[in-house]
């Protein structure tokens, strides 16, 4: 087409140089809208082909919508074994692949995962979000500020010692494991926060968009074809980034112009998260059984010690409250029902769309204006803060004036911006004018964003506490370096003990706070245990890291206390399949509840079921890993080949990141077999990180 467009260019050239004839001119004539046909031609195919293309993207979005819902459905797998559910899931050790970096300031551990948000599925990098926020008083695109920690009590404060400081403390952390405000007034201090993952269409389709910070990853490319070239080649060869800093964020066609041209969008998203205004307690939260992961990672595991102890243990927030709360759990239940607008409904409509806090908006498209659903009276819906239900006031085919965003998407949150980084998405809408009887066309347009939420976290008041006054470096890199400058790496005594804290080096809390190490410790979690702090005298500080956690560790007189609480939707539990499977799964472990669903009632008092022996090993203070022991089953076959004088090879549950491959026998000197012999341990005569060598047997 260039050659020609040149060709064309130059025919009048040629005639005023040279003269032409009447022939001549009537050829270039002829030349020209041949020209102009074939031009239209061309356009008219590329324009075909790119509409073909955005169609073809809406049939993958479609399928991905009819195969399931808004959520997370899929982490890294690594390793696995003979059955299925040996292979990871959304959880493998941890749902989401969650771990701890809390000696930093408001990092939270979370790995890769792949995502569907609204039929969209896509890859994240490694995450390691921030405790950040939408700005509370601007709109622009992605401005964000740090979520406030919780103040230090008052009565924790005014305490004049360290030690009297330090028990104080650890009555307002017994009060919240109780939810009991008559000890102490906990909940000014220690406040939930929502975090969720946010997706949308964006319009920069050049420049590549770090979507949100991390102290830890971001996206290793220059451009969004460069990461997709990457991707590409990382996906066809079966690799893996080293520091897993790749995402896959697709680009699509979103609308073709009248002249044929394709109009691009390159999908985004980013994690943030939002201080819950409502009252929420820790009885609104119930553990999801998982049985696959509960298969996989502990075996032996009823479902209560699964719950209390398991970092896969995935929650759902009660409908309206919950109940029965007991504070060894840390967590309550409530009746499973149908219901359509529950407490989470209530928490996302909260957060806003990228207009952050100030945005509002309302959506007539159609001539229906959407109303909220939670209000008795008719109140105009906000649609720039997150929702998933709308009321309208012209009855639908079906009788009903409730209508759901999305065809069948369980947990689609929508929300509506105005912000021009945003695709927007148009449609003409034509009608008979009943009274003229001509044609009326109106132009709806929008520009949305999606979520799910992904977690709750407890933020506590040991974010703030900083009892020994210790120096405080900002963020800077350069300062980070100056807390470790000359090998400084936190050793107890004044020649290698951090100079000062840092937000990246979070080291507050004083070590007599805690007994033991970190809880349930991951290889990829990053704190120390205990580490020396010179104070703003010089003195050496015994200190612990001050950010956020999964489980704290042992809390003398409390105990140890979960903090962060998944709540991520699955994309899986949108399908029938699923549907139906966890319909099963209710039946058949609760069978007793579920009873008359059975043609024929099960004779479970016909079942011969020996239930397995436990033992445990000795807890190690070593450091690393840090204080942790580890659980031993045996089956009764497997304890009957020891009375016999057998030695047999069994493993240990994991903890702290790890577990043993343990070759046992009897102790003749113990009671009842009450203590067996660990003859080697991981093919050693002794643990590499000092466990002694005998397991003890536990009573239930």
């Amino acid at each position: 087409m260039r050659l020609t467009l040149s060709f064309l260019f130059l025919c009048p050239l040629l005639y005023v140089v040279h003269g032409a004839t009447s022939n001549d001119v009537q050829l270039l004539h002829q030349l020209q809208a041949q020209f102009k046909q074939f031009e239209t031609s061309v356009k008219q195919t590329i324009g075909g082909l790119a509409r073909q293309m955005m169609l073809q993207q809406l049939f993958v979005e479609e399928r991905v919508r009819s195969d399931g819902s808004s959520g997370v459905k899929q982490i890294r797998s690594n390793g696995g074994g003979s059955r299925p559910y040996h292979y990871d899931t959304y959880s493998s050790h941890s749902f989401l692949a969650i771990h701890e970096h809390s000696n930093y300031d408001r990092t939270v551990g979370m790995g890769e995962f792949i995502g569907v948000l609204n039929g969209v599925e896509f890859r994240t990098r490694h995450n390691d979000y921030k405790l950040r926020m939408p700005h509370r008083t601007k709109s622009d695109y992605h401005a964000m500020e740090d979520i406030p920690f919780p103040d230090v009590p008052p009565t924790v404060r005014n305490k004049k010692t360290i030690p009297e400081q330090v028990a104080e403390m650890q009555q307002y952390f017994k009060a919240f494991r109780d939810q009991n405000t008559k000890l102490r007034n906990y909940k000014p201090y220690f406040k939930p926060v929502l975090c969720y993952l946010e997706g949308g269409w964006t319009t920069d389709t050049k420049h590549l968009d770090e979507p949100f910070q991390s102290d830890r990853h971001f996206i290793d490319a220059s451009s969004w074809f460069d990461l997709q070239q990457k991707i590409q080649y990382m996906s066809s060869t079966g690799g893996k980034n080293q520091f897993e800093n790749l995402s896959y964020l697709p680009t699509t066609i979103i609308n073709v112009t009248e002249h044929g041209e394709p109009i691009y969008a390159q999908w985004n998203y980013r994690i943030l998260c939002h201080p819950i205004k409502r009252d929420l307690e820790l009885k609104d939260l119930k553990p999801v059984d998982d049985l696959a992961a509960r298969m996989a990672w502990m075996p032996n595991y009823n479902y209560s010690d699964y719950t209390r102890k398991g970092k896969q243990v995935r929650f759902t927030v009660a409908p309206s409250r919950g109940n029965g709360y007991h504070a060894d759990d840390g967590f309550g239940t409530y009746s499973d029902r149908r219901y359509t607008y529950g407490t989470m409904d209530s928490i996302m409509n909260e957060i806003p769309g990228v207009d952050n806090y100030p945005g509002h908006q309302t959506d007539d498209s159609f001539g229906l204006l959407k109303y909220r659903i939670d209000m008795k009276n008719a109140t105009v819906l906000n649609t720039a803060r997150y929702h998933r239900h709308y009321r309208v006031m012209r009855k639908g085919a079906m009788g009903l004036s409730v209508r759901n965003r999305g065809y069948s998407d369980t947990s689609l949150w929508v929300a509506q911006t105005k912000n021009p980084k945003i695709a927007n998405f148009n449609v003409k809408d034509c009608e008979r004018n009943s009274k003229t009887h001509k044609m009326e066309c109106k132009y709806h347009e929008a520009r949305t964003t999606y979520a799910v939420p992904l977690e709750i976290v407890w933020l506590t008041p040991l974010s703030s506490w900083n009892p020994y006054n210790l120096r405080l470096l900002d963020r800077d890199y350069r300062t980070f370096h100056y807390v470790t400058d000359g090998g400084r790496d936190g050793g107890l005594d004044k020649a290698k003990a951090f100079n000062g804290s840092s937000l990246q080096s979070y080291y507050l809390t004083p070590a007599e706070f805690f007994h033991g190490g970190e809880a349930n410790r991951d290889p990829a979690d990053t704190a120390k245990d205990i580490v020396g702090v010179l104070d703003q005298h010089g003195e050496v500080r015994r200190v612990t890291a001050s950010g956020i956690r999964i489980f704290s560790p042992e809390i003398p007189g409390v105990g140890k206390i979960r903090i962060r609480y998944p709540i991520a939707p699955t994309h899986q539990e949108g399908s029938a399949t699923w549907k139906n499977l966890a319909a099963m799964e209710d039946m058949m472990m609760d069978m007793h509840k579920y009873q008359k669903m059975f043609e024929h009632k099960p004779q479970i008092k016909d079942l011969n079921i020996h239930e397995d022996i436990h033992y445990a090993t000795s807890t190690t203070h070593s450091n690393p890993p840090g204080a942790h022991n580890h659980d031993i089953f045996l089956t009764k076959e497997e304890l009957d080949g020891l009375k016999h004088g057998h030695t047999i090879r069994v493993y240990t549950t994991e903890n702290n990141g790890h577990q043993h491959e343990l070759e046992l026998k009897a102790d003749p000197h113990s009671h009842n077999y009450a203590r067996l012999s660990i003859v080697t341990c991981d093919g050693l005569h002794r643990c590499w990180d000092h466990h002694n060598n005998v397991a003890y047997l536990q009573h239930h």
